[in-house]
């Protein structure tokens, strides 16, 4: 029996997990080593789609469940999928409206594992750069492939602007933003909470821990029986939390495990 047994913490990976140089530190590879061995299960909650988080799992635990696009997508430990949660064909009408009245948005659109560029902008074009990512001319799309997320990129002032023109169709989706320059639509089901309560269930967890940053981390931080976010998270964000812990770039997975185990 370890000390950390009937314990789950999910954990949100930019601006959290990751440091800005979008790497894990080494203390809170040990961390997460140590809460693991101890009977924790640790992981990771991510807007990022499977391919884009390759390169860090081979950091983490194996045989934990992992959480992508917000929620849509969600497999165990064994590579089983929990939820897989995509649009419906109404996302056809928000994206062509927007387009419409809003030329200047671009959008993403995400399977699991590509991410198709429907129409660029400069802010997917910093996207694709921040998140190490390559995306795919929308072109090589095959009718019928599900998708889990789009997302529209633009400056934020213009994004709040069609949170309230197109409200009637936004309302039959989770809407999001892991950064003031996205607009993050998913199905109505699909969000980082459902995905935790979904985890805690599967786990037989006791108690369901969890930390991020941003607006795409709400749901889940208000879902978790105790709540972290680094200093460097939105300040909504700070405002709702259980705990703030030292900044991503200071190990703030390590201190999360650090309060977890004071609790004990």
């Amino acid at each position: 029996m370890g000390k950390f047994d009937g314990i789950v913490l999910l954990s949100d990976m930019d601006g959290t997990l990751l440091d800005d140089q979008k790497q894990i530190s080494e203390e809170n590879q040990r961390a997460i080593d140590r809460f693991e061995r101890e009977g924790g299960c640790f992981c990771i909650a991510t807007g990022r789609p499977p391919m884009t988080t390759v390169d860090f799992e081979e950091l983490l635990p194996a045989d934990a469940p992992r959480v992508y696009l917000n929620g849509a997508f969600v497999r165990d430990g064994a590579g089983k999928t929990l939820a897989s949660l995509p649009l419906n064909d109404e996302i056809w009408t928000l994206i062509d409206r927007i387009e419409q009245e809003f030329p200047m948005v671009g959008c993403e659109l995400f399977a699991s594992e590509q991410i198709y560029l429907y129409r660029s902008s400069p802010e997917s074009m910093r996207h694709q750069q921040m998140a190490s990512c390559e995306f795919t001319d929308f072109a090589q799309y095959r009718p019928g492939e599900p998708l889990y997320k789009a997302n529209f990129t633009g400056q934020p002032e213009t994004l709040a602007q069609i949170r309230e023109t197109c409200a009637d169709l936004l309302a039959q989706y989770e809407a999001a933003s892991s950064t003031p320059i996205f607009l993050e639509v998913t199905e109505k089901r699909a969000s980082k909470g459902e995905a935790l309560r979904t985890i805690k269930r599967e786990l037989h967890a006791k108690r369901a821990y969890a930390i991020g940053d941003s607006g795409n981390d709400l749901s889940m931080l208000l879902a978790a029986d105790f709540s972290f976010a680094p200093e460097n998270a939105d300040s909504d964000i700070l405002e709702i939390v259980s705990q703030v812990v030292r900044r991503n770039t200071q190990h703030a997975i390590a201190h999360a495990i650090e309060v977890i185990e004071q609790q004990l």
